[in-house]
């Protein structure tokens, strides 16, 4: 066909977690591309599209495993500088103080200095920004992924989505976000809030969906939108990566997470009890006749846990399966299992995509909305409740009602209603 004005490729930004040692992210990425793909071939038969996906945290598209942070950072970072290392020490050394802070008083102080430090600091607002403008060049919109980008007081996405908003100011390019969530503290006295809400309630920024917390995705979005709680992308994940579904199944698999990720939180869950529950998880399935293994969604941190754990055990390396650094991989791992007991929420979504029931032991409250949401909220395990019988019991539980399509489609129709309601913004954009 010849190129038309109609049939015009368009060039999407997908920004979004896109290179995170975490592949679960990738689901989201994946996930979306595929559904906007479909959508914009329906309404514009024979379109062409081009996708640039854009790291929020500005990672180079090659990334390295290194064991030492500092290190990854300067390996692994567009143009992270070794000359900015007295400032990196001082603005990490003040977000450890901010976190320990009872005071909202202190914690808003110190998040004001931090934001200083960020804007004139060598390897942030400055880094970021040259890495924005040159991913975000030439494309005729941007997408906002989705994924708990509500943060600001353990991840701190708020200032990479300001800059994104400012550069779509300048360049008249529209922004939306698909199906975002909380992930973390949101509170509007917090200083990291006003950072999130110049950069939602930014003039480019043309549409807002949530995937949980729908009250504080709206407080954040403002009275210029009207935020709906629709679902993640990842909930097409079957058909976006072409998954069969019909193998032999015949292990359980124990989806690990780092042994300080409630700590990050604010809740006294460490190394230790992380340990010692994934070991008992293991003892109790083994007692009850079920092959196992250890899986991880591909986080160096997670891996080093699935060791104490072995270790504890006194198993042999064969039962953690490798890291995966490939999204394909990892999709293969969980569609590889009979049930899944886990801790990633994606490695939950994607086991629901593929008919594989599971149980999430819930680190954090998006994981019990989100079953919530789903209509499975018993299958979200809080944490007074984190026994390895319990555990177990309620995976048989789970494993036993299978999986209802009726609420599987349900959640698909709510991750394209996203989608859909965005589509002629992007066909309208196009040079």
């Amino acid at each position: 066909m010849p190129t038309t004005e109609k049939t015009k490729t368009v060039k999407i930004a997908i920004c979004g977690l896109v290179k995170s040692e975490n592949l679960g992210e990738m689901f989201i990425a994946r996930s979306l591309e595929y559904l906007i793909a479909d959508g914009l071939e329906q309404a514009e038969p024979g379109i062409g599209i081009e996708y640039v996906e854009v790291d929020l945290l500005g990672r180079n598209d090659t990334i390295f495993e290194i064991p030492d942070a500092r290190e990854r950072r300067l390996r692994n970072y567009y143009r992270y500088s070794e000359k900015g290392r007295l400032t990196e020490k001082l603005f990490l050394n003040l977000q450890r103080r901010g976190r320990s802070a009872k005071s909202k008083a202190v914690q808003n102080l110190i998040s004001r200095g931090r934001h200083l430090i960020w804007k004139h600091g060598r390897n942030y607002r400055k880094r970021l920004a040259s890495y924005f403008d040159l991913k975000l060049e030439g494309v005729d919109y941007i997408v906002i992924d989705g994924a708990g980008l509500l943060e600001y007081s353990y991840n701190e996405y708020h200032w990479s989505l300001l800059l994104i908003s400012e550069y779509a100011e300048r360049h008249g390019l529209e922004v939306v976000y698909n199906a975002i969530g909380r992930a973390g503290a949101f509170d509007e006295r917090d200083f990291g809030s006003t950072i999130l809400k110049r950069a939602i309630r930014s003039s480019a920024v043309t549409y807002v969906s949530a995937r949980d917390n729908v009250t504080e995705v709206q407080a954040c979005a403002g009275p210029g939108h009207t935020v709906k709680l629709l679902a993640d992308s990842a909930f097409w994940m079957k058909e976006a990566y072409g998954i069969d579904t019909g193998i032999e199944r015949k292990k359980i698999g124990i989806g690990l997470i780092r042994g300080n990720s409630l700590q990050g939180y604010g809740v006294e869950f460490g190394s230790k009890e992380w340990t010692a529950l994934f070991a008992g998880i293991a003892t109790v399935l083994r007692d009850r006749g079920y092959e196992f293994e250890f899986f991880t969604n591909g986080l160096p941190g997670d891996v080093a846990l699935g060791k104490r754990v072995l270790k504890k055990l006194g198993l042999p390396g064969s039962y953690l399966v490798d890291r995966p650094v490939d999204d394909t991989v990892l999709v293969d791992t969980i569609n590889g299992y009979e049930a899944i007991i886990t801790c990633r929420m994606h490695s939950s979504i994607a086991a629901f995509t593929m008919g594989v029931p599971s149980v999430i032991l819930s680190w954090n409250d998006k994981v019990e909305k989100l079953m919530d949401i789903i209509g499975y909220p018993e299958r979200a395990i809080r944490q007074k409740d984190f026994r390895p019988e319990y555990i177990v019991d309620s995976m048989e539980k789970a494993k036993a009602e299978g999986i209802d399509d009726e609420l599987l489609s349900a959640m698909k129709d709510k991750a394209k209603e996203s989608v859909t309601d965005y589509l002629p913004l992007i066909l309208n954009a196009r040079n």
